[in-house]
Parts: structure tokens; sequence; C-alpha cells
């Protein structure tokens, strides 16, 4: 875990979930936030990485039981990517999950001062068969809509739980 200092606030910016439009800072709001990036087509990284975040989020409801967590996923791929496609996806992994995307505008707004980089590969319009390259940290956002931290790769969930604990004593409280 890396610490984030001063903590970067993330931008305004709208994105559209299963269950409708949902915008920055309010989704953060009430809840410690643990943001990836990534897509639905993801051949081997979004599935390894949610399915560690789907063993993270119990642990850490235990060991920090009055902290209230989410787990968003920002698709970074709205060209295939529909918000039921993305709630269908995560569900898979934890009912919980939220996914979001937006215009390709929006996500840049917020991927960008979040240094959370992706990279669509070159292909024709229209085209459906192509990768994106894409950071797999987490981000820890704050209620308040910042980044306090990125826990970066590999994600193993017992490590990542005795990291965020240390933080939450250290820093947090």
């Amino acid at each position: 875990l890396r610490p984030v200092n001063p903590a970067i606030s993330v931008p305004a910016a709208d994105f559209m979930s299963v269950d409708g439009a949902i915008a920055t800072p309010a989704l953060f709001k009430d809840h410690w936030t643990l943001f990836y990036i990534g897509y639905t087509f993801c051949p081997d990284v979004c599935p390894t990485e949610l399915t560690a975040l789907a063993g993270l989020l119990p642990q850490l409801q235990k060991s920090l039981p009055d902290v209230h967590w989410q787990i968003v996923f920002l698709s970074v791929d709205p060209e295939r990517d529909t918000p039921k496609r993305i709630a269908d996806y995560v569900h898979y992994f934890d009912p919980k999950f939220l996914g979001i995307t937006g215009t390709r505008a929006m996500i840049d707004k917020v991927t960008q001062p979040l240094k959370a980089g992706y990279r669509v590969s070159p292909h024709a319009p229209g085209d459906t068969i192509y990768e994106i390259d894409h950071d797999t940290a987490y981000r820890l956002i704050s209620p308040e809509g910042k980044m306090v931290a990125i826990l970066p790769s590999p994600h193993d969930p017992a490590a990542m739980d005795q990291a965020l604990v240390r933080f939450f004593k250290e820093v947090v409280q």
C-alpha cells in the first residue's frame, strides 16, 4: 500500500450504472471505496483482480467493521461495455460490486489525475475485437472523494487486509 500525500480529489464526472446515472464525488459519499479500472472483455487480469477483491471485501468487513466499504469497477471500454453487461460481469464476482462506465471524455477526466492509465489497441471503427492495456492497481478513495492510497499488484487478500488495517490505524483514525 502506497499512501498518496497530498490526497488527490476525484474530479466531478457523470457515469452510468445499470441503475441509472451516477456522479462523482457523490458516488463515494458515506463509503470507503476500492476503485479499479478494467473492461469486461479482459481475458485474464480483470477476472483475477475482481476475484481478489471478492476475497478481500469480507475480510475488510470483519477487520474494520465500522468502515462502510464499496468496490467500484470503472469500465474503460464504453464502446463494448454497456451498463447491463458491466453489472452482470461484476455481479458474477460479488453482487455488492458496482460497475460503471461513461463517455471516453468522462473516463479520462477521472483516470488521468488518479494515474490509472490505459491504452486501447488500434482498431477500425466498429471493430469489436481489440484489447485494452490497463493499470492493475486499486485506488483507495475516501468518503470525501479523495484518493488517499494506491494498492499495487500483486493483490493477495490477506496481505491487503493487513495493509489496510494498518493504514486505518496509522493514518485515518
